[in-house]
């Protein structure tokens, strides 16, 4: 899920650091006392099942944690200054210590990505040994959020520094590619959180002028825009398609086409459809019907883009963040602790 869109629709405040990959993150994402995956769920029917629920640790403020999944699967999170590993329905296992609070994290087929502050460092997923490292500018200090995603050898980056008493502000977006020292800027006044990528690069929001847009970035550093009236709305990707769950009188899934950015399609969906995720078990749709962030009756489903429609529903009480990735997965809070569920169709 989009994290940020979440927190300027006023249920958290948004001076928080939110995790990378969605998010949309996040996104995206209890009982047991110790850290280890509980029973898998039995499916009566087809559609979406548990198959691991691994205890976190305690849920102090679940948004001011970071998280990305790997291509494999593996859950990287962090907590204050502290990086740990999901793999598998495996206990957490602390990978590094990064000195400093941190902002957001990313993770690729063989390296993991740790922001604190303005500095992005690399980290051998295997060895946890420190690689190399990247300077971000940023036209305000401190941030107080960002965002990276990671696609091979491309690292994309997203800061802001919007407070309680500076209200909203426009993220500024960055490209790095991990074998070079360089940081080129992509966007200025992007939708923080507000986006997602793939091999073809990466798709964002933004603002120009009076008018908003859907943009995407490649890998060599070619941007194309297309002037849309949907902005500030959850972005994933999936299907072949650009997905965004826009708020307005109704919400509504509004598909693009990812190499024309041209609206595909527009459909009504629950008003109570917070956050989606692009994973290999499809676009998957967070509904919350409750007015507390920790919902009891929250559910995370299957979403056809073009019909509106949901199906696989599984109840997820609790259901926060969806994590967007190749393996379906949410943060759940339950009982004042944070447990990451796995799911499977």
């Amino acid at each position: 899920m989009s994290v940020m869109t979440v927190l300027r629709r006023g249920l958290v405040s948004a001076a928080i650091p939110v995790a990378a990959a969605v998010v949309a993150a996040g996104v995206g994402p209890l009982a047991s006392a110790q850290a280890a995956a509980g029973s898998p769920a039995r499916a009566t029917a087809p559609g979406l099942h548990k198959t691991g629920r691994i205890l976190l640790g305690p849920a102090r403020n679940v948004f001011g944690h970071a998280f990305a999944e790997a291509p494999n699967g593996a859950v990287y999170f962090a907590r204050g200054s502290t990086v740990e590993v999901v793999r598998g329905n495996a206990a957490p296992r602390i990978v590094v210590h990064a000195g400093a609070a941190v902002l957001a994290l990313a993770a690729n087929s063989s390296d993991f990505f740790v922001q604190t502050g303005l500095t992005v460092r690399e980290y051998s997923r295997s060895t946890s040994a420190s690689l190399r490292h990247w300077k971000l500018t940023s036209p305000v200090t401190p941030l107080t959020s960002a965002g990276l995603y990671a696609v091979g050898g491309t690292l994309w980056s997203w800061t802001d520094w919007a407070t309680d008493s500076s209200g909203f502000q426009f993220a500024k977006v960055s490209r790095i590619k991990t074998s070079s020292s360089a940081v080129h800027k992509v966007a200025t006044q992007a939708y923080p959180g507000d986006m997602s990528a793939n091999a073809t690069g990466l798709y964002y929001e933004g603002q120009r002028g009076p008018s908003g847009y859907l943009g995407h970035a490649t890998p060599s550093g070619a941007v194309t825009t297309r002037r849309q009236s949907v902005v500030d709305a959850p972005l994933a990707l999936s299907g072949g398609r650009v997905d965004l769950l826009s708020f307005g009188s109704n919400v509504a899934i509004d598909t693009y086409s990812p190499s024309t950015l041209a609206r595909l399609s527009s459909s009504r969906v629950n008003g109570s459809d917070r956050s989606i995720a692009g994973t290999t078990v499809g676009l998957l749709v967070l509904t919350q019907p409750c007015a507390s962030q920790s919902c009891p009756s929250a559910s995370v489903s299957n979403l056809n883009a073009a019909h509106g429609t949901t199906s696989g529903k599984l109840g997820v009480p609790g259901a926060v963040i969806l994590l967007a990735g190749p393996a379906a997965a949410v943060i759940q809070v339950s009982a004042g602790s944070m447990f990451l569920v796995r799911m499977a169709s």
